[in-house]
């Protein structure tokens, strides 16, 4: 797994999202790395509204679309062309929560190894299937070029290529935020292991009991101040990206449903199309989903604390346990959670049936 997350975020600096790369396990900044990022967030910022504005234009001359509707494709550009200069221009803010994950990283590793604890296979489960999405979406991004325009001018295949290649930044990013919580969810999973193990052990010393419960008392706040922190810095981001996300499944929704009967097209092109559709919901999904999990395991009851003798530090434990909630609220107007994705799909939902009406209204005039 680690191997898997060296391998994103060097792709995430290949494409300018950061500055530091991962040497011997930890994350590294040099001058070099810096001047690299500043030059593909200006190449970025600089070229994207032309390939955007291009591939806007090649597809309202697309005999499918029609004609009432040219301006769908210039506003969902628009909307990425947004979305992705904030996560480039806001790229030291994340930059800055990765040291900090680091040290929570390090230490929930070291924690794990001295007690033998194993990760559970829900979250590994979690993350082999949005690496899986991740990957899924970045080689289908990168590859639209080779099936919808290759028949294009070199220009257009050029301006294609760039736009689509920086349009993955809009996935890499939901993936760190995803991990970064993942990591904290792990960090909660090993306390409530090893909890269970110490109060279950009846042969543990006194002393020794009182020193492991310190330590799990550290790291899990260690985990709540860090969850917060990445919270309060994605919450603007994973904002925009949400907003992104509901404009890119409407209209993508639209335009997909008149594609799929247009008759001059492959099958393999309409299928390529569903399926990235379909893969990127799951893949945001797992963002609110990840939310979910993470605050279950935080506030995880101690049921298997029963009824007798309780020493001084597991009292206190158990208190400033129950009296702490995490609440993971994007930038404070509403929480991360699945309830929450079921909404935004009800609603995407409805605004397609609106568009699909329109365009019904349209045709028969």
């Amino acid at each position: 797994m680690r191997r898997i997350v060296q391998v994103y975020n060097a792709y995430a600096m290949v494409i300018g999202m950061t500055s530091y790369v991962t040497i011997g396990g930890k994350f590294r900044e040099t001058r070099i790395s810096q001047i690299y990022a500043v030059v593909m967030n200006a190449i970025a910022l600089t070229f994207l509204p032309m390939g955007f504005w291009r591939s806007a234009h090649l597809m309202t001359m697309a005999e499918w679309l029609p004609s009432y509707m040219w301006i769908i494709p210039y506003v969902l550009y628009s909307i990425n062309y947004a979305v992705i200069a904030y996560t480039l221009l806001s790229r030291c803010f994340r930059d800055a929560m990765l040291l900090d994950l680091q040290i929570i990283i390090v230490q929930v590793n070291r924690e794990m190894s001295r007690t033998g604890k194993e990760m559970n296979s829900k979250l590994r489960r979690m993350f082999a299937l949005k690496t899986f999405t991740l990957s899924y979406l970045c080689i289908s991004y990168i590859l639209v070029v080779s099936v919808y325009q290759w028949r294009m001018p070199w220009s257009y295949i050029l301006y294609g290529q760039l736009v689509n290649t920086f349009l993955t930044i809009q996935i890499v990013s939901t993936y760190f935020y995803f991990v970064s919580f993942w990591q904290i969810a792990r960090g909660y999973d090993f306390v409530n292991q090893h909890m269970e193990d110490i109060i279950s052990d009846t042969s543990m010393d006194s002393k020794d009991q009182v020193e492991e419960l310190r330590s799990l008392w550290a790291l899990h706040a260690s985990l709540s101040r860090t969850a917060r922190r990445i919270n309060r810095h994605y919450g603007p981001q994973m904002l925009a990206t949400r907003f992104d996300y509901f404009m890119f499944s409407i209209i993508n929704g639209y335009m997909g449903t008149i594609y799929s009967k247009y008759d001059h097209s492959a099958s393999v092109e309409k299928i390529y199309g569903a399926l990235i559709y379909w893969i990127r919901s799951v893949d945001f999904f797992l963002n609110d989903y990840m939310c979910d999990v993470l605050t279950e395991y935080q506030r995880q009851t101690k049921c298997y604390i029963t009824e007798g003798e309780m020493s001084k530090e597991l009292s206190s434990f158990l208190i400033y346990n129950n009296s702490m909630r995490l609440d993971l609220m994007v930038c404070g107007l509403y929480p991360a959670n699945r309830n929450k994705w079921l909404q935004m799909v009800g609603s995407i939902i409805v605004h397609s049936i609106m568009l699909i009406q329109f365009q019904l209204v349209m045709s028969t005039k």
